[in-house]
């Protein structure tokens, strides 16, 4: 449940070792600013590790049809001014919240100092030294002077204790893990590999509430497990006015 369906498989790379200044874990948001805000203050010397094969954290992960953001994209998305953007609508679609990330990252050359696809295995503290150790998944051993820790649990896919829940024998994915190969189509729906399909799924958070009318719409039966009932406002979402941007 935890692969990357969205990462090169083929990755093959040499061992980097290394000493940096600051190594920040983490190439979400909160990594993202933290290097840039470092750099801008004359920190140069600073490496990003991400086990995703992409800057954009939880929007990285979160691909699943209908996925957007429920906080207002003007003060949502970061570095607006600065890079010149305007969101497209009022709440972002997550592709164009990914899309934006990754502009960020080509806009400060966050690629230049990024190790993506590669986990953190180990942070050790090395008292004679003054130096933490960073080994990786890779191979990797980092000596920093600090680190900054932007690992959100976004990015995470959390199975409901359910017994037996591993010993299903029909096709399961986490929405954070959404696999497209399976079920046809992309973030925007036309989910054309469901249409014999009797899908369940289990929840109806957020994330369920943006995927089911999708689910819905193409799948042959749509089974809604929910637990506890959540509560349901109106978005009223609605394409940026390029008068009111102006």
């Amino acid at each position: 449940f935890d692969r990357d369906p969205f990462a090169d498989p083929d990755l093959r790379r040499d061992p980097v070792e290394e000493e940096v200044e600051v190594l920040v874990m983490g190439g979400g948001f909160a990594g993202m600013l933290t290097a840039i805000n470092l750099k801008e203050h004359g920190v140069e010397d600073v490496r990003i590790i991400d086990k995703a094969g992409d800057f954009g954290g939880t929007w990285y992960w979160n691909r699943y049809p209908g996925a957007m953001c429920d906080v207002e994209s003007y003060c949502y998305l970061p570095l607006l001014e600065e890079l010149g953007y305007m969101p497209k609508h009022k709440y972002s679609f997550a592709p164009e919240i990914l899309e934006h990330s990754r502009r960020i990252a080509r806009h400060y050359r966050l690629y230049d100092d990024a190790l993506l696809q590669t986990a953190i295995t180990e942070l050790r503290w090395d008292e004679k030294a003054a130096r933490w150790v960073v080994s990786t998944s890779r191979g990797d051993r980092f000596t920093a002077k600090y680190v900054a820790m932007a690992n959100g649990p976004l990015s995470r896919p959390k199975l409901p204790g359910i017994p037996g829940i591993n010993d299903f024998k029909g096709y399961t994915f986490h929405t954070s893990r959404w696999d497209y190969l399976y079920t046809g189509g992309d973030s925007f729906g036309n989910l054309t590999g469901l249409t014999a399909k009797r899908v369940g799924i289990s929840g109806t958070g957020a994330a369920a509430i943006q995927a089911i009318p999708h689910l819905g719409e193409w799948s042959k039966q749509l089974y809604v497990f929910q637990r506890t009932p959540s509560s349901v406002d109106v978005r009223n979402n609605a394409e940026t006015d390029p008068a009111w941007a102006a």
